[in-house]
């Protein structure tokens, strides 16, 4: 498996932002820097490339600052290949329900039976796009729903109860489905379309380097979305720097405050579809870091302390033992501390 780590010699208010270094935005192309002159450990950083390329990884993103200071690509990986960010896209469908919430078209309140009268059993329609979003829906949750070609068909119409609405949490797939549907019938547009005009767009993601899968008529929230490592990168930097690209506030502030904070007491690991560290899910990694998790790690860590994004991508299931806690943690620890 071949590797390449891209780091360039050039020298040159963040979420959640400790007044540290300058951020900068990345305009068509990245600026990128040395480890040394963003106050990072080359060796440490080297660290976590071997721990990458040990671990079924394709590709690696570290960026501080604003600047790129590591990038790896592994096997026939490039700048321009696409990973499934599997369940990382709930993350991004939390962004979208934000601006939603913001433009008036939902609340956290409304119902799933005030935009889809039909569903059943009616149970499922005093669910709210809060639960929806904390994962308490009390939905069944069909483990293979991935896997179905009637995915909102089922979830609509033939997924049961298990749960009264809140009263469990339960990462679920199923249930979460019911915000495609519920989100296209508030707003009036696939969430793909809406997220592609107010948040890739602006903050520079092209359309060569993402796509999201839709069945059924309805775009899929909870997985589906596939993205570049640095189109990835370029989303953690938005939520780094608590919604704002450049001079425009591209996200709510407010939401991504309350977005990675715990939306329930019964996991306060977990916001609205994004996790946090409160609990410490990440063991020596700073308490204010937060993240989108997908499948075989295809992750986007935030931490606002270090003013600092980290992404992993692959399309290799890890092996047994696999700890993604390592290498945020080498990354970390690769910052070099006042």
């Amino acid at each position: 498996m071949s590797r390449a780590l891209l780091l360039s010699l050039a020298i040159g208010c963040c979420c959640f932002s400790n007044g540290m270094a300058q951020t900068v935005f990345p305009g068509a192309d990245w600026e990128t820097a040395t480890p040394a002159s963003q106050e990072v450990d080359a060796a440490g950083l080297d660290k976590a490339g071997t721990w990458l390329e040990s671990h079924q990884s394709k590709s690696g993103l570290v960026v501080r600052h604003g600047r790129i200071i590591a990038e790896w690509y592994f096997g026939d990986a490039d700048q321009k290949t696409k990973f499934p960010a599997y369940s990382t896209t709930k993350s991004f469908s939390s962004l979208a329900t934000g601006l939603a919430i913001e433009e008036g078209k939902l609340a956290l309140d409304h119902t799933v039976g005030a935009f889809l009268p039909d569903v059943r059993p009616e149970g499922k329609r005093t669910i709210t796009v809060k639960q929806l979003l904390s994962m308490t829906s009390g939905v069944h949750n069909q483990p293979d729903v991935h896997l179905r070609d009637d995915v909102f068909q089922y979830a609509l119409f033939e997924a049961g109860m298990d749960h009264q609405p809140g009263e469990k949490w339960d990462y679920n797939n199923t249930g979460l489905a019911l915000l495609g549907p519920v989100f296209q019938k508030a707003t009036g547009e696939p969430l793909d379309e809406f997220f592609n005009q107010r948040v890739f767009t602006p903050i520079g993601i092209q359309s060569e380097d993402w796509t999201w899968e839709q069945r059924d008529g309805y775009v899929i929230p909870y997985s589906g979305c596939q993205l570049t490592a640095r189109a990835m990168g370029r989303v953690g930097l938005l939520v780094l720097n608590r919604g704002k690209w450049k001079d425009r506030q591209v996200v709510p502030s407010a939401w991504l405050t309350e977005s990675v904070a715990a939306s329930q007491d019964l996991n306060p690991s977990y916001g609205y579809l994004w996790w946090n560290n409160t609990t410490k899910k990440w063991p020596n990694v700073p308490k204010d870091a937060f993240a989108a998790l997908g499948r075989w790690d295809n992750d986007i860590l935030v931490v606002p302390s270090l003013d600092l994004v980290v992404i992993r991508q692959s399309d290799l299931e890890p092996a047994k033992g696999h700890q993604i806690a390592e290498y945020f943690q080498l990354v970390c620890d690769a910052v070099k501390k006042p």
